[in-house]
């Protein structure tokens, strides 16, 4: 067998929680091994991504197909040790797996074992009837973590948290903040970018239709708390977009802040410095462009760029960019400690996506004021631009800063997910209207 992918001895591994149309998951157990319940999972391959060792498992294991089953939603990172007895015989510290949640696409379909001795039964169990005892002790706190994400806080002590809606049902096409954290990049751990499906809509299980209903409530709500913001003149948010070319970020300004009144709202499109930017250090052009208190700045490419663009067209040698990491980090610390909130934003297209709407702009007259050659020498270094930005997102997740890693191949599931994210940034502010320091009664105004 080819030998398998590492993050630093840990085995990276996918996992699936199969659920079908009763709210009903699949597990599996060898009866002759151990008395323990598992998932379908297993160890990925040498030039397998993580999506082909799901669909490979899950039909060696259990014997469905990915035609079968939607992926639903998916959890990586997750890391459990292997017991010490079994370190003795494996170069492994453990595992590091993904989950995914997938949903059958018939009621329930049939199970074939046959093709792997890895289980010797199966069972479909009512969600509310898992229990953490039925699973081996150090898988426990890895999957107690899936569960949770995928289903609740409470679960799976706190049945009631749990929701088995159909797909068409309203509970099911809202987005949660519990479940905006999917797209969070985790400060301090190890980023395969590959994890995170430019294609995913994980989060919103209803249509296109049904999503721009809740696409309108949320900018109606978002320009209320705007509106607080601005009048209350004391927190400041620094909203920061980064995108392959044609990523979507003049879309994602034009449709989330759409309603946002212009007075508070600062939008900076950083291109490629002047000569007198050039003459300064790299974060001079920038730090005037912060935001003030009640205002939402904008940043459509960033100070990324300087370390990102330096660092794959080779414009400065390479411990310039490198040190910027230090400086970014620095910068936007001391933004944080003094109010600022800070939202980076990757938006994450495909390559074939990209090339999709390239095209649509060398075909359309309306758009093809947008289409610039560099595009194309970019494009041509796609493999580059995407080992750069998951090394730059890594290195500058922070708990004050954190990146999130935006679906954008569907444009108005990245538009829901933004407009979510910035309605629950701005809730957790607790903001309000001032009260004046008068009483209005008593103001009487002449004629």
């Amino acid at each position: 067998m080819d030998t398998p992918p590492t993050a630093k001895n840990w085995r990276l591994n996918a996992a699936a929680i199969i659920m079908d149309a009763e709210g009903c998951v699949l597990l599996g157990k060898d009866s002759g091994r151990n008395p323990y319940w598992h998932f379908p999972q297993g160890g990925v391959i040498k030039h397998e991504s993580i999506e082909q060792t799901l669909a490979r498992e899950v039909w060696e294991e259990v014997g469905l197909r990915p035609t079968e089953y939607t992926i639903v939603s998916r959890l990586p990172g997750l890391r459990y040790k292997y017991p010490s007895n079994n370190r003795k015989v494996t170069r492994w510290i453990g595992q590091e797996q993904t989950y995914f949640l997938v949903r059958c696409k018939t009621r329930r379909p049939k199970t074939d074992l046959h093709r792997s001795p890895e289980f010797s039964k199966t069972k479909w169990i009512p969600l509310q009837n898992l229990k953490l005892e039925m699973f081996p002790k150090f898988k426990r706190k890895v999957i107690k973590n899936a569960l949770q994400q995928f289903f609740g806080p409470g679960f799976p002590s706190k049945h009631a948290a749990v929701k088995t809606s159909s797909p068409s049902s309203p509970s099911s096409s809202t987005l949660t903040s519990r479940t905006m954290n999917r797209y969070l990049v985790p400060p301090g751990k190890k980023l395969r970018l590959k994890d995170y499906s430019p294609d995913d809509k994980s989060l919103f299980s209803g249509t296109k239709e049904e999503s721009l209903i809740e696409f309108d409530k949320l900018r109606e709500e978002l320009q209320e708390l705007q509106k607080k913001l601005f009048a209350q003149h004391k927190h400041k948010i620094l909203v920061i977009l980064q995108a392959m070319d044609a990523g979507g970020k003049d879309g994602c300004v034009k449709h989330v802040f759409s309603r946002v009144d212009p007075q508070g709202l600062h939008v900076v499109p950083f291109k490629k410095p002047t000569t007198e930017e050039l003459d300064h250090d790299f974060l001079w052009r920038v730090h005037k462009e912060v935001p003030a208190k009640g205002q939402i700045a904008i940043f459509n490419r960033s100070h990324y760029e300087d370390i990102i663009a330096v660092r794959v067209k080779k414009i400065f040698p390479d411990p310039v960019w490198k040190r910027r990491y230090k400086h970014v980090l620095d910068f936007e610390s001391m933004l944080a400690e003094e109010g600022t909130v800070i939202i980076k934003l990757f938006l994450n297209i495909s390559k074939e996506e990209q090339k999709k709407r390239l095209e649509s702009r060398l075909q359309d007259p309306d758009k093809l004021w947008k289409f610039c050659m560099d595009d194309l020498d970019d494009r041509n270094r796609w493999d580059e631009f995407q080992t750069a930005y998951q090394d730059l997102i890594e290195k500058t997740s922070t708990p004050e800063a954190p990146w999130y890693i935006i679906p954008a191949d569907r444009k108005w599931y990245r538009n829901l997910v933004v407009a979510r994210l910035m309605v629950e940034k701005l809730r957790h502010l607790q903001l309000s209207l001032p009260t004046p320091n008068f009483d209005p009664a008593s103001i009487i105004i002449p004629d």
